[in-house]
Parts: C-alpha cells; sequence; structure tokens
C-alpha cells in the first residue's frame, strides 16, 4: 500500500484526491438523509462507521436510516443501542430506541425506553410523542394477539417492481388499476428540487401508470399515462365509480400541493383542470374519494382549523360543477394527529381511512366507519396483519367488498420493503355492502357510443347524474343503494331515450346487473331480445343453485381438521422466532432460519400443508408431475382463487421434505402453509402472533384463532 501511494505521489496524485474526505462523505450523508434517500445514506454513513468505529454520532445516523428500510429495522435496535452506550448524555436517543423496539414489535421494552426517556424532563412537544407512543405501545400489544381472518397478498408482477408503487385507485368492477409510481420510468428522471436534471443528487418525481384486467381477470402490464404526467409531482388519488373521472395531486415548486380531475374520452384523458370552489386552498390538499352518485367529495387537507394535522373534509358539488359547503367531519374521524386517504365505499355510508390517533399501532393504520342514522360510529382498526407497525395506508375496495387494495413498505406478505401494492380478501370486515351495481355498454345501431344515463329516484324525482358511457367502448357503470325504486333513462344525440325501471327498495345483498342498451335510429331493427333491468334483477334472485356439471371440485366448504384427544407432541418448550419477525420468508436466509429455529415444531390441532398452486381459473392447472404424492386437496377460497395443496403434517420439518420434493419435480413455487381448525395462515401470520407460545383471544365469535400451544418434539 505504502509504495502504491509512494507511486501516486510521483505522478502528483495526493490521497484525498483518490478517497473521498470525511467531509465530503459527511456532507453526501446529511443531504441524502434529509432527502429520505435512506438506502444511499445508509451505504456512506457504514463508511464512516468503518473508518470511526467510535464515533456515536455515526452509529446514530445510521440507526435513523436503518429505521426506514424494512429488511435492517432490527439492526436499527443493536445501533441506537451503541450509541447510547457510548453518549448516555445523549438522552434524545432513548425515544429513538423505543420507537425501534416498537417498529419490531418488541412493545414491552418499546414503552420501557419511552418511560425512561420521559423521565428526562424532555420538552411539551417531545414529552407529547413520548405519551402517544406509549399509548400506541399499549394498543399495538392488544392488536396483534388477535389476527383477522384475511388473506393478505403482494401483487406482485407486472404492477409491483423493484421500485414504489403506491396509492391504488380502483374502479368499482375492479377492471381498472391506477397508481403512482416512483422510479426510473419516471418522466424527467433524476431532477433536483427546481425539477433540473441531477443523476447524482437528484430524486423522481411522482408519475401515473394505470393497468387493465384482461378476460382471464389478470392485470396487464401497466403503462404510463402520457397526458397527464410532467415533470413535477403527479399522483392519482381517487377515480369515479364508473372510471370516467380521476381526480390527481399535482404539487410543484411553488404549490404545496392540489386536487385536479380528468375525464377519460375515449382512451384518452383530459388535461386536469383544478377543481373550482373551496376544496383547494394555500394549503396541502393531496387525498379524496367521491361518492357513487357523484354529489359529495370527501377530501384530506391541511388547512388551519382543523383538530390537528392533517382533517378529513366533505365537500357538495353544485350544478356549476363546483364544490363548496365544506365541513370537518369532526372529532369522532379526525384526531389532533394526522388523519388521511379517505375511500368512501359506493353504499355511501363505509368510510375507510387512515390514521396516526385513535388505537394506532404506530405510524399510519387503517380504520373503517359506518353511518348510522346519519351519524359515523366511532372508528374501528382494520386489524393485524393489515396494520402493521409500518405504513399501511391508500385502503380502498371493490363494489362487492370481497376483495381490498392497499399501500405498505412491509417485508412480510411478500412486500421487499419499498412501497407496494397488497390486496386483502375479505376488504370489508363484517357485514357485507347492499347495493346494486349495474354495468354494461351503450350500442347506437350496434356500434359502441357515448351517451348520458340520468337516473331518478321514483320517490321524489330526485335526479342522480347524468353518467357518461365511454366514447370507445360505451361501457357504463353505476352503483345504486337499496331503500329507493329508480328509473333509468339513457339519452344520445338523434336517438329515441330508454325508459327502464329498477325497484331495489328491498334489496338485502349486493347484486351486480350486466345490462347492455341498445339504441336504435333511422329505421334500425334492434334484433337483440334484452331483458329489462327488474327481469333481470329477478333472474339473479332465483340462481339459488348451480348444476353439478358447472361445479369445480373447489366448490366445497373445507371442513375442520380432525383434532387428535391426546397431544401427540411430547413436552413443551418456547421457542423463540422474534428475530424473525416481520421478515419476509421469501428470503432464502430467513427461511433457513425458521427452518433452523422450528424443524421440530409439532401441535395438537395445527397442521401444516404444501401449497402446490393458486389458480383464478384452476382448470388450468396441471398436476401430473405430481400425481405421485396423491390427489392434491382443491378449495375455493372465498377471495375467488382456488388452491391446491398436497400432504397433512403435524411438523413443519416433515412439511419441509414433502416441499422439497414437489420443488424437485418442477413445482418451484410450492410453499408451506398452517391449518387450525381448517382455517389458512401464512407462516408470516402465524410467527407474528407467537404461535408457538401463546394462548390467542378470539377476534370475534367467527373466528376460532390460534389457541395451542406449539411444542417441542
Amino acid at each position: 500500500m505504502k509504495k502504491l501511494l509512494l507511486l501516486l505521489a510521483l505522478f502528483g496524485f495526493s490521497f484525498n484526491s483518490i478517497a473521498q474526505s470525511i467531509d465530503e462523505l459527511n456532507e453526501d450523508a446529511e443531504y441524502y438523509l434529509e432527502t429520505k434517500d435512506y438506502p444511499r445514506a445508509y451505504e456512506i454513513y457504514s463508511k464512516l462507521e468503518k473508518r470511526d468505529p467510535k464515533n456515536a454520532y455515526y452509529k446514530y445516523q445510521k440507526g435513523r436510516c436503518a429505521f426506514h428500510l424494512p429488511e435492517k429495522k432490527q439492526e436499527s435496535i443493536y445501533l441506537f443501542e451503541k450509541a447510547y452506550e457510548m453518549e448516555p448524555k445523549e438522552t434524545g436517543i432513548l425515544l429513538q430506541l423505543g420507537k425501534a423496539y416498537h417498529l419490531n414489535y418488541k412493545f414491552d421494552e418499546a414503552a420501557k425506553y419511552f418511560k425512561q426517556y420521559l423521565a428526562t424532563n424532555p420538552d411539551e412537544a417531545q414529552k407529547n410523542e413520548a405519551e402517544k407512543l406509549i399509548q400506541n405501545s399499549e394498543a399495538g400489544k392488544k392488536i396483534v394477539q388477535t389476527m383477522l381472518e384475511a388473506d393478505i397478498r403482494n401483487l406482485g408482477p407486472p404492477i409491483n417492481s423493484t421500485e414504489e408503487e403506491y396509492v391504488p385507485v380502483l374502479s368499482a368492477d375492479e377492471s381498472i388499476l391506477i397508481f403512482t409510481y416512483r422510479g426510473s420510468k419516471c418522466t424527467g428522471g433524476l431532477m433536483d428540487e427546481k425539477f433540473k436534471p441531477s443523476p447524482l443528487h437528484g430524486t423522481y418525481y411522482e408519475d401515473i401508470f394505470m393497468a387493465k384486467k384482461d378476460t382471464s381477470g389478470n392485470w396487464g402490464f401497466p403503462q404510463p399515462i402520457t397526458q397527464l404526467n410532467t415533470k413535477e409531482h403527479d399522483a392519482a388519488i381517487a377515480i369515479s365509480q364508473d372510471g370516467q373521472t380521476l381526480f390527481t395531486f399535482k404539487g410543484g415548486e411553488k404549490d404545496s400541493g392540489d386536487i385536479y380531475s380528468s375525464t377519460l374520452v375515449g382512451e384518452t384523458w383530459s388535461k386536469p383542470e383544478r377543481l373550482k370552489g373551496d376544496i383547494n386552498t394555500n394549503h396541502w390538499e393531496g387525498s379524496c374519494s367521491i361518492t357513487a352518485d357523484g354529489k359529495y367529495l370527501y377530501f384530506a387537507s391541511e388547512k388551519p382549523g382543523g383538530l390537528g394535522g392533517r382533517d378529513i373534509y366533505i365537500a357538495e358539488k353544485m350544478e356549476d360543477g363546483s364544490w363548496k359547503n365544506v365541513k370537518n367531519l369532526g372529532p369522532t374521524i379526525n384526531t389532533p394527529y394526522n388523519d388521511d386517504t379517505p375511500f368512501i365505499h359506493a353504499d355511501g355510508v363505509t368510510l375507510f381511512f387512515s390514521s396516526e390517533g385513535h388505537n394506532s399501532i404506530g405510524d399510519y393504520d387503517i380504520f373503517y366507519t359506518i353511518k348510522k342514522d346519519n351519524t359515523w360510529i366511532d372508528p374501528i382498526n382494520m386489524g393485524y396483519p393489515l396494520n402493521t407497525t409500518d405504513d399501511d395506508r391508500f385502503y380502498v375496495i371493490n363494489a362487492k367488498g370481497d376483495r381490498g387494495y392497499f399501500s405498505s413498505n412491509r417485508v412480510s406478505n411478500g412486500g421487499n420493503g419499498t412501497s407496494d401494492i397488497f390486496t386483502v380478501t375479505p376488504g370489508i370486515l363484517g357485514e357485507k355492502p347492499v347495493l346494486a351495481m349495474v354495468l354494461g355498454n351503450v350500442f347506437g345501431n350496434d356500434v359502441p357510443m357515448d351517451a348520458q344515463i340520468e337516473i331518478t329516484k321514483k320517490s321524489n324525482g330526485e335526479k342522480i347524474g347524468p353518467f357518461t358511457s365511454n366514447a370507445k367502448t360505451g361501457k357504463y357503470l353505476v352503483a345504486l343503494s337499496p331503500g329507493e325504486n329508480y328509473t333509468f333513462h339513457v339519452r344520445a344525440k338523434d336517438y329515441p331515450e330508454i325508459v327502464e325501471d329498477l325497484d331495489i327498495a328491498k334489496l338485502t345483498k349486493f347484486v351486480e346487473i350486466r345490462k347492455d342498451f341498445h339504441m336504435a335510429k333511422d329505421g334500425y331493427v334492434d334484433i337483440h331480445n334484452i331483458k329489462n333491468l327488474n327481469d333481470l334483477l329477478a333472474a339473479l334472485d332465483t340462481l339459488t343453485s348451480v348444476p353439478d356439471s358447472l361445479k369445480l371440485k373447489a366448490d366445497v366448504v373445507p371442513t375442520k381438521t380432525a383434532v387428535a384427544t391426546t397431544n401427540p407432541c411430547d413436552g413443551f418448550k418456547t421457542l423463540d422466532f422474534s428475530a424473525l419477525k416481520g421478515k419476509s420468508l421469501n428470503n432464502p436466509e430467513v427461511y433457513a432460519k425458521l427452518m433452523s429455529i422450528g424443524e421440530k415444531i409439532c401441535s395438537g390441532k395445527m397442521i401444516f400443508k404444501v401449497q402446490i398452486a393458486a389458480y383464478r381459473h384452476p382448470e388450468n392447472y396441471k398436476w401430473n408431475h405430481l400425481q405421485e404424492f396423491g390427489q392434491p386437496e382443491v378449495v375455493d377460497y372465498p377471495d375467488g382463487i382456488t388452491r391446491f395443496t398436497q400432504g397433512k403434517f403435524n411438523g413443519i420439518h416433515d412439511a419441509e421434505k414433502q416441499r422439497q420434493k414437489a420443488i424437485q419435480k418442477g413445482q418451484t413455487d410450492a410453499w408451506i402453509v398452517g391449518f387450525i381448525d381448517g382455517k389458512r395462515y401464512t407462516l408470516e401470520e402465524l410467527i407474528m402472533v407467537d404461535f408457538y407460545n401463546k394462548d390467542i383471544a378470539s377476534f370475534n365469535e367467527n373466528l376460532q384463532l390460534l389457541k395451542d400451544y406449539i411444542t417441542y418434539k
């Protein structure tokens, strides 16, 4: 090394010209941390820490970066602990240490450090923060003890990538998904704060992408909506029920952010226009949701006069298209903390939103509330594992209520630590929505056309709409609440009006009515013998059974697993899986750690199975290559996915042996799932609720949760 330096010196080079100086590294690290580029900041602080391992500041700053990197969040505990050991007078580290423990689901330890920090007499703002964090830890302990009976999945490719995808925006029939993207495909590439190219220190600004479902129910490859994307921030935040009006957020160098709208004309989105009226102010307005009838808009704002932070408001649409009568939703919904991302379901009475207040586990949690007698009930936390100690936001669901979509930066459920879009089934807890979703196409002389569909209530003549069918496809969609009978008016220039009734005053369930309207003129003869809306509704009520010829093998209800009268496992030993909490089992190292800890886990009531396939169209799956392992169990689940499993094992190690056999036969995506009383749970979910050591209380009357001790064989 000395010879190399001497040789370089002879040619006019110095060591400082080769290696970046400490000051330069510090400057870059501070910049990346300030701009929330945590991966790059972490990398530089790692270099600084290596150069000066006794520097507590470097460990502290590296811990701040690790805290925001889900795959490194456990390391943040170690870094903050070392920093505090080296600088015990820096009591602020105690607050960060408590947050790190909380993030890693170690709520008791977190509360201990928050209380220790409070004993140092911090200022009022920090005192309030620590007290709130103690409440989060207490809520977290309770919430993770009760697991939702829900299937949570990373949406995966082609929607998600290794970059950032978030804020899912969904049409009511789930045919269109629009989302916000940040990454290498963004308009303008890496830019500085003035939107000038900056490959070294720049950041990506948000763009809007859209995907459509194909005829098989799979999402197509997302495409940027070039008409809406600029070099500045452009984010999709809401869509009308029919998918024809898109609400976007635009923020630039001189603007904290406002809400805009754009209309789909054929396949082209119109230029976004700033909402008229009283919604937008000089302060941030950046999320919203419109009611099915288009009359009301729920939105979030940071304008003064609220209860604190971001608040959720409602505005009414006037005849001139402007938004007026803005009202704060009040203290039942809003808290002194941030309340954001409202989503009003098509039923008009179920409101989802994200909040840092109420009984949040920490950061944003997803809540829902229901309007009864014109009053919102107290918000209900959607629970674990939908809500985690990471940020869980932007919850939307389809009209039927059987599937929800949300954003999270979790590493569990198939996440990789960047913002991804996830699905959860079912989308609504408890009672399902009651409404009629009417959709189809409008044709003029058999050609798809744009037409206006206006609906009136028979009871009082109140008008709903008009809605417009798509100019290219003729597609339309409306969602109507029960308790009323309605009349449809379909109008288009030069065509005779079509008038049909839909009587759903006594509707008690969700129905989907598919109805095409065929308009005719100039002597054209309509040969389509299509029933009217009420006939179609009556036909739905007669479909009480499905012919055996149309049934799949999966049309059986999962039966409860037989339980042995005595525990087949001998003895009991506590197993510590805490190091795996929040980690993705897609990581080979994490999975190997699970196997090394729990290779001999067995349980009296729990069984493990090897899942070999999951299909929306199970007829497409062929399992001939696995037939030597026996007939698979085929079950059709409420999320519309049919799952194939093979084998039943008391021990996870035995299940892993079978999984490896399936992989060797070419089924590379085989994986293990757990079942208790016939209910299916992923291994990640079981790990998070300490399934090996705790008697977990039931979530509700219908949910038999994890009650069995896992023993060591």
